[in-house]
């Protein structure tokens, strides 16, 4: 074994951040750097594929970005399902996609472009592609917890056999290996509520400012 390979991370996440920004920068509208920003997205995970990664996670909407303004949030919203149907096209490539985070707030359109991607994709055996639409960390835990709650009231499981894999499969990300990597593009410092749980154990980086 050659001892100066690189070791292929399991799992990457990514926080999208920056793209307005970046626009803004370049004489542009923010909405142009959000649109722009989903070809990075499409090159990182043909990149990651390639190289062999099991699973990648992009952060793109958090349960705190609905403290944006309507207009905004809507041409996000509109970018999303675009962005879905266009891995939909993508299908025979052998890439599962899955979103994580709840579809609480988002219009039935949007949830029905989402369920035929995943559904499209479901049985496809090659790298796990998550998009983690309307996600927050801490909801994901405190979801879990409910739901640990229901199994117990209703007999399904015992208290006393909880432990840190059990509390894992309750998780929206359940079944997969937890983060190796977390990159956060923009020069922000932060996690931002993302994955907090998985990330445990994860190493950190952050780019420059766009």
């Amino acid at each position: 074994m050659d001892d100066n390979k690189i070791k292929i991370p399991r799992h990457i996440a990514i926080i999208c951040d920056g793209n307005g920004r970046w626009a803004k920068k370049k004489g542009f509208p923010r909405t142009f750097g959000h649109r722009a920003g989903t070809k990075p997205i499409e090159s990182i995970t043909k990149k990651c594929f390639e190289l062999g990664v099991e699973v990648l996670t992009f952060y793109v909407f958090s349960t705190e970005n609905w403290s944006r303004s309507d207009e905004k949030v809507n041409f996000l919203m509109k970018i999303f399902g675009e962005f879905f149907i266009k891995l939909r096209s993508k299908a025979g490539e052998n890439i599962r996609v899955k979103h994580i985070g709840t579809t609480n707030n988002l219009s039935s359109e949007l949830i029905n472009e989402i369920r035929k991607t995943e559904n499209l994709t479901e049985n496809n055996s090659g790298m796990i592609l998550n998009i983690a639409l309307n996600y927050g960390g801490r909801s994901e835990i405190a979801n879990a917890a409910k739901n640990m709650m229901y199994d117990i009231d209703g007999g399904n499981l015992n208290a006393y056999k909880i432990n840190e894999e059990l509390i894992s499969n309750y998780m929206f990300a359940s079944g997969l290996p937890d983060v190796d990597l977390i990159i956060r593009t923009s020069g922000e410092m932060r996690i931002s509520n993302f994955l907090l749980w998985q990330s445990a154990k994860a190493k950190l980086w952050f780019t420059n400012d766009p």
